[in-house]
């Protein structure tokens, strides 16, 4: 998780690091991958039935888009 400055540490998994740096794509991100009415991810979507909101590319640019604000 953050530090208590805010800042990247390992626990935030090293995509959200990566991508804290690309807004373009973290935006991109939380804005696909939304809940449904039945609270499926409807980016995650496949031939079953679906992955339960919020999904982990959502948990991921979430905290992109809580380390970049921090920065």
């Amino acid at each position: 998780m953050a530090g208590s400055d805010g800042a990247y540490t390992p626990g935030d998994g090293p995509m959200a690091g990566v991508l804290a740096d690309m807004p373009e794509v973290f935006g991109r991100l939380l804005d696909q991958h939304v809940p449904d009415r039945l609270g499926r991810c409807t980016a995650c979507r496949n031939a079953g039935s679906g992955v339960v909101w919020p999904c982990t590319l959502h948990q991921i640019a979430t905290r992109a888009s809580a380390l970049h604000a921090s920065r």
